[in-house]
């Protein structure tokens, strides 16, 4: 798909399950922070679900490698023409752990961010719980603002989220 420092971001498929799911586990606290602990099939959950109305030709999970190790070192969730034609949605961006905290996010946006402009992509849309302050900073850093509140449910909990959005130039 595109690259980034010393490794580049494919696009994963059932094949990649296995990668996702350690990567899903070593990513247990924002699991837990946001939703609930990872399950034993977090990965097939993850590359399945999808928005009402879309399907899986509209969603990219991205996996990034770097230094040519087999590992994934993060993972992109993104689903296009949602909620809006040419807008795209984030559902998770999400390093392991040991790579968090060193620039690597900011640059995989700034590429992820290219790329999603040369696919015709007008402007990018994601949301952060409440209780994930140093997220919002992040995205607010990448230039994204607030546009709303709103209530999320999930099977075990009830969060807050912000609503951000980010228009692209052409």
């Amino acid at each position: 798909m595109f690259p980034v420092d010393n490794g580049h971001v494919k696009r994963l498929g059932v094949d990649g399950a296995p990668a996702l799911q350690s990567l899903l586990e070593r990513c247990r606290d924002f699991l837990e922070l946001t939703h609930e602990a990872p399950r034993p099939d977090e990965a097939n959950h993850f590359l399945a679900n999808l928005p009402d109305g879309k399907t899986l030709e509209d969603k990219f999970v991205l996996g990034l490698y770097q230094n040519g190790t087999s590992e994934l070192a993060g993972v992109i969730d993104i689903v296009r023409h949602w909620p809006v034609k040419n807008e795209w949605i984030i559902g998770t961006f999400l390093l392991d752990p040991t790579r968090r905290n060193a620039g690597l996010g900011a640059r995989v946006h700034r590429e992820l961010e290219g790329w999603v402009r040369h696919q015709g992509a007008t402007g990018l849309r994601l949301v952060v719980q409440q209780q994930n302050p140093g997220a919002l900073r992040f995205w607010q850093r990448q230039g994204y603002a607030v546009t709303g509140q709103t209530l999320q449910r999930t099977r075990t909990r009830e969060n807050i989220i912000h609503l951000l959005r980010k228009p692209l130039d052409a």
